[in-house]
């Protein structure tokens, strides 16, 4: 074992609202803290925001699960509304410079999907998909035991995948992606242009619980929407088991939602759909899982 395996590993995940950082060793995540994320549209300003975040001592390797897509280190933002940031902002290269130690740079999605693969829900299944259903809508998925990244670093970005032909414009440009029907922004878009006042995801979920029929449909639509999107899956790679996490993704009820829509689909499509069990932190963990895994195979 080298030194640097003994050391942790510096594990940062980039958000839209916030950077949160940590020390992984093995798989506990010690000394976690986090910043606002910068809003300037300047990835020289989110590294600088990063390098706050690093201590004062060495680390073994530095690992990265950002949002947005991953090509060869550079970051763009599929969805800028997310992250606004320069297309191909060389984010691994700053922040060699920035930390001094070459990163491991990752789509945050891909990140919690390994993590859960590794250590979570996933454990166990060969053909694995992780959905965060929250703000947006990430996606990780494990194929034969490999993480898929894709050679752009798209894969896995099933939020835009179509759901609605001609619906909504999306962030990334396409309309009527799944993001625009069932992510919380969605859904507090949704309820209160159907409710006439305005909503958060929280609050429509509150009024569903409340006996409120447009609050239901609206949920009820996102449900559909996902359910499908978990079909289209199966049928390209046919995927073993569904973990789903994130702030809508967990909320009271949404779990069994969709679990129970899935049972109206013909049931070649049908697989377990499960929470997510890594935690809020599965990117952190994740993405320092798979650091570990390229210093093991140097």
């Amino acid at each position: 074992m080298t030194a640097a395996s003994e050391r942790p590993v510096l594990a940062i995940d980039i958000g839209g609202t916030k950077i949160a950082a940590a020390e992984v060793l093995g798989r506990q995540v010690l000394d976690r803290r986090q910043t606002a994320t910068p809003r300037t549209g300047r990835g020289d300003d989110l590294v600088a925001a990063i390098a706050s975040l690093a201590p004062k001592h060495a680390v073994g390797a530095v690992a990265v699960a950002t949002t947005g897509i991953v090509r060869d280190g550079a970051l763009t933002a599929l969805n800028p509304q997310t992250l606004p940031i320069e297309n191909g902002y060389p984010l691994a290269q700053a922040l060699e410079k920035a930390l001094g130690v070459p990163p491991l740079v990752v789509n945050d999605a891909q990140a919690a999907a390994w993590a859960e693969f590794s250590v979570g829900a996933g454990h166990g299944f060969k053909n694995f998909a992780f959905f965060t259903v929250s703000t947006g809508i990430g996606c990780g998925l494990v194929v034969d035991g490999r993480l898929l990244t894709g050679a752009t670093g798209l894969a896995g970005h099933v939020g835009h995948t179509m759901s609605d032909p001609g619906g909504v414009a999306c962030g990334c440009g396409r309309r009527g992606c799944l993001e625009t029907i069932a992510s919380g922004t969605a859904l507090a878009r949704r309820g209160s242009e159907r409710l006439g006042r305005p909503f958060g995801a929280p609050d429509l979920f509150e009024a569903a619980a409340q006996g409120d029929r447009i609050a239901a449909e609206v949920i009820a639509s996102a449900v559909d929407a996902l359910v499908d999107a978990f079909a289209d899956l199966t049928a390209s790679v046919d995927v073993d088991c569904f973990a789903v996490g994130g702030g809508v993704g967990l909320a009271n009820g949404f779990l069994e939602a969709l679990q129970a829509r899935s049972l109206q689909l013909p049931r070649i499509f049908q697989r377990p759909i499960v929470a997510a069990q890594a935690g809020a932190d599965a990117g952190l963990l994740g993405a320092a899982l798979l650091c570990g895994e390229n210093l093991h195979h140097k």
